[in-house]
């Protein structure tokens, strides 16, 4: 480096770490209607549920905002978790196995199918709606050795939209 760049590296190196400046360029998000985008995270979960063909108790909460981060300017994404309970681990497993051939079937693209990093490895298949709009996380919780849960099984699925800028 010479005696002329230096001013420049150190200023630039000042910036970085007094104000938080950086070089690394924020993404931007295309502009979508929050309620269309809500309205299409609930009708997504549904249609995932309709595909599991399980008939038990299920949550109830509806889908809600979520801030994205790295992007410009206030970026959400729609996010709906909900559960499948009531029924024996039995079925839950069965219907959750099914799902590897199911989603693939109905156009989406499994991106991730095995053991999540906790202690406890939970089972989770990651997939990708066919118009890559939505992304859905599926997990199979076994409770059933656990004398302090009230639940002892149930499918866990999380459905979240892109991020998106509110119009």
């Amino acid at each position: 480096m010479t005696k002329r760049h230096t001013p420049v590296v150190l200023a630039m190196l000042a910036c970085a770490l007094l104000t938080g400046c950086s070089t690394v360029e924020k993404k931007t998000a295309e502009v979508r209607d929050s309620t269309r985008m809500q309205e299409g995270t609930q009708q997504t979960s549904s249609r995932l549920l309709d595909m599991t063909g399980l008939k038990g108790k299920v949550t109830k909460p509806a889908p809600g905002p979520l801030p994205c981060e790295g992007y410009e300017g206030d970026v959400i994404q729609m996010i709906h978790p909900w559960s499948v309970y009531g029924l024996p681990f039995e079925e839950l497993e069965k219907a959750y196995a099914a799902m590897r051939r199911t989603l693939p079937e109905n156009g989406w693209k499994i991106v991730s199918d095995g053991p999540d990093t906790s202690n406890a490895k939970i089972p989770t298949i990651v997939a990708d709606s066919p118009d890559g709009e939505y992304s859905a996380e599926l997990r199979l919780m076994d409770n059933r050795n656990d004398p302090k849960t009230k639940t002892k099984a149930m499918l866990n699925v999380t459905v979240v939209s892109r991020c998106f800028q509110e119009s």
